[in-house]
């Protein structure tokens, strides 16, 4: 019984440091910036919003970046904040935890 126990104990811990580390992510892209945002564009037309943009404020428009980053569901930094009525399509948003 205790074998069974220890051999769960060890899976299960196997299985939650190894998803712990899945969500850094380093990517290079090309920033993208219009009156909705800051955004990294990777592949072929694919923009994630950047919620933390003020972290690329010294980087240039079109320039080439390598980030590591997070994906999130809300951008507090852009709550309460005026956005221009544009549509800018995106995959999603980011938090940038470095910039390489």
């Amino acid at each position: 019984m205790k074998v069974s126990h220890i051999l769960s104990l060890g899976i299960f811990s196997t299985l939650l440091f190894s998803c712990a580390t899945v969500h850094d992510r380093l990517q290079t892209g090309t920033i993208v910036r219009d009156c909705t945002g800051t955004y990294l564009r990777v592949g072929e037309n694919e923009d994630y919003l950047v919620c933390n943009a003020e972290i690329l404020e010294s980087k240039k428009e079109g320039e080439k970046v390598s980030l590591v980053y997070d994906y999130t569901k809300e951008c507090k930094e852009r709550d309460g904040k005026i956005m221009c009525m544009m549509y800018h399509e995106s995959k999603g948003m980011i938090r940038v935890k470095s910039v390489k």
